[in-house]
């Protein structure tokens, strides 16, 4: 990485990694951290890409050195002890109260800094942090805080349960690699200056091209044997491929069976995303881990029966927007989820009742209990109605609903394809390569798009929103009372087979269903 950097620069790379390990105040660290990311946004418009990456990692040494910092420093009790204030307007709080910690608006740091650099610092040790740092830098070739958590993730929660990528997941690479732009930008640009090549590397193209179409041709016919596409009775998408999925033989299906009929065999733990990708591309309807940051897996003793994942929410101010910037770093969004058919036979519960569904309740209700201990304690989730989702399941889970969502505004491109017009800034810049090839603004980057026969429109159709708090008792009382959104009754709906979920309360101990069948 460092080899085309002048000595200079590399000496104050040194000094500066010393300063931050020296720095026993967090204002000392912060000051580090605000001259790295100077240095980091001057490289990025300068297109200096190994600049910018010496300066993100200072910068981010130094976020990790002010969260420990934060953590070893005595916190400022704000108004706690002060009691009522005199009928002078003075203060009653005693004389050995004098000598406060600062607050954070007096060091200069917001209280969203203030808890990611603290979880930055708790995330994991400083072997791990190094490896991930170099990980990130490698894989990624542009250094970032979300680059190098994904590492860190990597890291700590090694694959365990899958060795080699399920089908789907080759089949999702094969996808990309058909509509690759590089690939045909590459064509395109062969095509135009077709008089230029040299004879035999044309005939040998032109013969590979008319290979490549006959293949395609052959292969598509035999996907399209058999295809049977989602039905239009309003039966969920997911509940469709998990059937689908059952009808696949398995040789454990009766060793999953009796392990799943008691919850007593189960557990919630955090997994890898590479185990959560094998498991949400094949069995989870959007066929992607979208915005994936955490995923937990629910096992039946050794198996894998489920998956749900947790990540960035759509839009920068939805997290501000649910309790408020203050609790704005406490927001997560549930983006993927899905449970094998053998983690849910018929289960009879006290009162009588057979039910299927308790699988998804008990692992979204763990795995948001999870995302507690890492800082997140509201959960905002969506159902799809044009999926035929209805959210049951977070309804189970004594989430809120908070009404349906905004039309947003989405493109299509000639070929058919949509997409949201929050991804028209992806394409404002181009860094391939380490270089800045060219940089638009928005409103460029539209018209551009347009000329090129894009159609921009409001998508109408809206998802259900729901919301979930976790935490102790004073921490949901305190998001609640925060909640901006409003709560709504839950939307009426048809009768179907999936309002039979039972309602799992895992606070604090998860309930035990008998094993018996009916």
């Amino acid at each position: 990485m460092f080899e085309t950097l002048p000595v200079t620069a590399l000496i104050r790379y040194d000094a500066a990694r010393k300063a931050i390990a020296s720095a026993y105040r967090v204002d000392e660290a912060k000051k580090i951290r605000d001259k790295a990311e100077a240095v980091r946004t001057y490289a990025k418009l300068a297109g200096d890409l190994d600049m910018q990456n010496m300066a993100a990692e200072i910068r981010i040494r130094a976020e990790r050195r002010a969260g420990q910092l934060l953590l070893e420093m005595e916190k400022n009790p704000g108004t706690r002890g002060e009691g009522r204030p005199r009928k002078d307007g003075t203060k009653r709080r005693s004389a050995s109260f004098t000598a406060l910690p600062p607050k954070l608006d007096e060091i200069g740091i917001s209280k969203d800094q203030s808890s990611k650099w603290q979880r930055l610092a708790l995330l994991v040790d400083e072997s791990t942090f190094e490896r991930a740092l170099i990980q990130a830098r490698e894989k990624n070739g542009e250094l970032t805080n979300a680059a190098l958590v994904r590492e860190i993730r990597e890291i700590a929660t090694p694959t365990e349960v899958i060795t080699e990528p399920d089908v789907n997941v080759t089949a999702s690479e094969l996808i990309r690699d058909i509509e690759s732009v590089s690939r045909r930008e590459k064509l395109e640009t062969v095509v135009r200056l077709r008089n230029r090549l040299n004879p035999t590397i044309r005939k040998k193209l032109i013969l590979a091209l008319k290979n490549s179409m006959r293949q395609v041709s052959e292969s598509k016919a035999q996907l399209a044997r058999g295809f049977v596409d989602y039905p239009a009775n309003g039966k969920a998408f997911q509940r469709v491929i998990r059937e689908r999925m059952a009808e696949e033989p398995d040789p454990l299906s009766a060793e999953k069976l009796v392990l799943a009929s008691d919850f007593k065999n189960a557990s919630v733990r955090e997994i890898s995303l590479e185990d959560a990708r094998n498991l949400i591309v094949a069995q989870e309807w959007l066929g992607s881990l979208g915005s994936t940051e955490h995923a937990f897996g629910l096992f039946f003793g050794e198996h894998l029966a489920g998956c749900v994942c947790f990540g960035s929410t759509a839009g920068t101010k939805v997290r501000a927007s649910v309790c408020g910037t203050e609790h704005a770093a406490k927001v997560t969004t549930l983006t993927r989820g899905c449970t094998l058919s053998w983690a849910d036979p018929l289960r009879r519960s006290a009162d009588g009742r057979t039910h299927t569904g308790s699988a998804a309740s008990f692992l979204v209700s763990a795995a948001c209990r999870e995302m507690t201990k890492k800082g997140y304690h509201v959960v905002v989730a969506y159902a799809d109605p044009d999926a035929g989702e209805r959210g049951v399941i977070f309804r189970a889970c004594n989430f809120l609903y908070c009404g349906p969502t905004s039309p947003t505004e989405k493109f299509r491109r000639p070929d058919g394809k949509v997409y949201d017009a929050r991804n028209v800034h992806l394409l404002t810049r181009d860094r391939r390569f380490g270089k800045l090839r060219y940089k638009r603004s928005r409103a460029e980057q539209k018209q551009l798009l347009i000329a090129e026969g894009c159609e921009f429109f409001k998508d109408d159709r809206c998802k259900h929103r729901f919301v979930g708090i976790f935490g102790d008792r004073r921490m949901k009382r305190t998001l609640r009372a925060a909640l901006r959104w409003d709560v709504l009754p839950y939307p009426k709906r048809e009768p179907s087979s999936e309002d039979d979920v039972q309602v799992v309360n895992l606070d604090p101990v998860p309930k035990t269903f008998a094993a018996s069948v009916s």
